[in-house]
């Protein structure tokens, strides 16, 4: 889980610019819609990053319809719009879903899903890369008991520090990983709130605990036959590296600052027996 940053202010396309780049059928459907879905994401400007409160716009099935397949069939036209709008947000581990920091994010996916809102569906502030894994997970959820499910990764998490903590076990000559989210005060109490149903949501706990075991594991595996010294020069590369090259909040940084805390029993559990 990562803040990506906005988008470049003039990098992103309008409703009445994506509804002219449609088919000319789509367009007959989205044009008369332009001033209303204008007076909608003004809203929607002024509510960030809690749009979740946000009411939907009441619309006639043939156009909520309409705004939905805008969406679903766009253009290359379209497309090539929204990817320019996505090349420019930050180059740091652009290539990583925002929401989860683990795996490439080869889709597009609503802030507030086009289901529930389809007034937002060809608005392009309302779009951010996401993977597979997460869009699945995602899906038309908004929010449970009144309160935001999602961090919005446009200006969350809002701190630049540690809030996912592991912890390294050794049961059985069996290494134990674990996460959780802790922010130690540092988040402001709603976005805490916000964060650890995020974490639950995505089931990152379970998407982190694994990538780390597998990583372990193959870690292991590549240095049975190494010696005690390439070991222990192997491990401490990664202590350093760790940091620099995944996203703070990411499964592999969280890992590796619990490893630091007991480096002598990852040493042991990674000599052969």
């Amino acid at each position: 889980m990562r803040r990506q940053g906005a988008y470049d202010a003039d990098s992103i396309p309008s409703f009445a610019d994506l509804a002219d780049a449609s088919t000319a059928d789509r367009a007959a459907l989205l044009t008369p819609l332009v001033a209303r879905v204008r007076r909608a994401t003004r809203r929607y400007d002024a509510a960030l990053p809690d749009v979740h409160v946000l009411r939907a716009m009441r619309c006639t099935p043939e156009e909520r319809k309409g705004l939905i397949d805008g969406y679903d069939g766009r253009t290359v036209a379209m497309k090539r719009a929204l990817a320019g709008m996505c090349a420019t947000l930050p180059d740091e581990n652009a290539d990583l879903c925002p929401y989860c920091s683990l795996d490439q994010n080869p889709d597009l996916d609503h802030v507030l899903p086009k289901a529930v809102f389809p007034e937002f569906a060809l608005y392009a502030p309302n779009l951010v890369p996401i993977c597979t894994v997460c869009n699945r997970k995602k899906l038309n959820v908004v929010r449970s008991a009144g309160d935001r499910v999602l961090l919005n990764p446009a200006f969350e998490p809002s701190v630049d520090e540690p809030i996912v903590e592991a912890q390294v076990a050794y049961r059985g000559g069996q290494v134990v990983v674990t996460y959780r989210l802790d922010d130690h005060g540092q988040l402001p109490v709603e976005e805490r709130g916000v964060a650890r149903r995020h974490f639950a949501r995505l089931g990152l706990a379970g998407r982190y605990r694994k990538r780390a075991h597998g990583y372990l594991a193959a870690l292991k595996t590549n240095l049975r036959n190494r010696s005690g010294e390439v070991r222990e020069a192997a491990l401490r590369t990664k202590l350093e590296g760790a940091a620099l090259f995944a996203p703070l909040n990411g499964w592999e940084p969280a890992l590796f600052r619990a490893i630091e805390d007991d480096v002598p029993a990852m040493l042991t559990w990674l000599t052969p027996r």
